[in-house]
């Protein structure tokens, strides 16, 4: 009796050990706080019913332990639960949060309840009057949708890899027309920009390598990828910022959304950009990491902005840069990410002018607003470089842009 099972554990253990294969391959994390629990089909019901859960259900995520909770030997619960929402719970920040919230609430019931006997009921009526259930309540239908959507896609990505399919259509069969709208809409993504854009439009942390935004950029730009010279990936990298990507070719098709930003420059745009230490040629240019393309093209424009001469012409290109930004930003001024982006570039300029009439060339952005900062005190202490600065800002701001 004992062996059936003993050889379906196994079975799912396998579904586990290939999954994480996938993922660490893929996204370069897998599953790592979230653990299983496997309950017997015969005990389902008595397990959901004394934990207030829904017993029609054949899985249940629980945050504040991060404990997937399935029925035992069921796929496309361990899918759904482990993966699905154990994975964006750890690795979203919607689902961190959703953690710290449960958390946070069930401190407040371990102090409630800690030192006598209750039911299900008190639990109830305790948390009518908590304001940590509340805002839990309240973050939970602001994100279910996302939450749930994301877990079953998973279901059928995961299904797909395990030859699962059938399985997973004939749950897709019970779903109503609102939750195949938006399962649908997620599959057809998946299906033209492949699966890591997929995980990383619905808030998943990016480690970010060369060769896994190479494979990003090919599932996304596919065979326009032919004309590019070279390209780039710099920026911050953090987990959860934008992936910025910088591409030289022969025909730009620039890429922008909450999570990536692709800037691609034309031969012409380029070569004028590195003639003039543009900050927005010249900082991914000498701060960026190869990915893919002419690494001697790529080497070569780099010696060429060390060795080139500052010239007033670049200046005058960035203080002029600078001005543009800075209408940019007051034009935006109601939109804080485009007030703080156009912001930053305004004195990115800005730090750049000042420090090529010095003769020194900065490309890091963080550099670049330091200096623009530090420059900022001499002026106002009256420092000696104040009537040239002025000087370059009248002639700038009386062309035309």
């Amino acid at each position: 009796m004992m062996e059936k099972p003993i050889k379906s554990n196994i079975k799912i253990e396998h579904l586990i050990e290939t999954s994480n294969y996938f993922y660490q391959n893929l996204l370069g994390y897998k599953p790592e706080q979230t653990s299983l629990q496997q309950v017997p089909k015969n005990q389902w019901s008595e397990f959901t019913n004394t934990r207030g859960l829904n017993p029609n259900s054949s899985g249940i995520y629980l945050p504040r332990n991060q404990t997937a909770v399935i029925q035992q030997n069921n796929p496309l619960s361990l899918f759904h639960e482990y993966f699905g929402h154990g994975l964006y719970c750890e690795k979203s920040q919607n689902g961190q949060a959703l953690v710290n919230l449960e958390k946070k609430l069930l401190e407040e019931e371990r102090q409630e309840f800690s030192s006598k006997k209750f039911t299900l009921e008190d639990i109830q009526k305790f948390r009518a009057g908590s304001q940590a259930f509340q805002g839990l309540d309240e973050f939970r239908k602001e994100n279910l949708a996302q939450y749930e959507t994301f877990a079953i896609w998973t279901e059928y990505l995961l299904s797909e890899k395990h030859n699962l399919k059938e399985k997973f259509g004939k749950k897709y069969d019970s779903f109503s027309r609102e939750e195949k709208e938006a399962i649908d809409s997620v599959i057809n993504f998946s299906e033209s920009y492949g699966n890591l854009a997929t995980f990383y439009a619905s808030g998943l942390a990016r480690k970010t390598t060369p060769k896994r935004i190479e494979s990003l950029l090919e599932d996304i730009y596919k065979d326009k990828l032919k004309d590019v010279e070279f390209a780039l990936i710099y920026g911050s990298k953090k987990d959860f910022s934008d992936i910025d990507v910088f591409m030289v070719g022969k025909t730009p098709q620039e890429s922008h959304s909450d999570w990536l930003d692709v800037k691609y420059k034309s031969h012409k745009e380029f070569n004028n950009g590195l003639k003039n230490f543009d900050v927005r040629t010249c900082n991914p240019l000498m701060t960026g990491e190869f990915i893919f393309g002419d690494k001697n093209y790529f080497e070569k424009s780099k010696q060429k902005v060390l060795t080139q001469l500052i010239t007033e012409k670049a200046i005058k290109h960035n203080l002029k840069w600078f001005h543009r930004m800075q209408r940019l930003k007051d034009k935006n001024s109601k939109d804080n990410f485009l007030t703080n982006k156009f912001g930053d570039y305004s004195q990115t300029y800005l730090g750049n002018a000042l420090a090529l009439r010095k003769g020194i060339k900065l490309f890091a952005k963080e550099d670049l607003l330091s200096y623009s900062q530090s420059e900022k005190l001499t002026q106002l202490k009256g420092g000696t470089e104040n009537n040239a600065i002025r000087k370059y800002d009248r002639n700038v701001s009386a062309e035309s842009f």
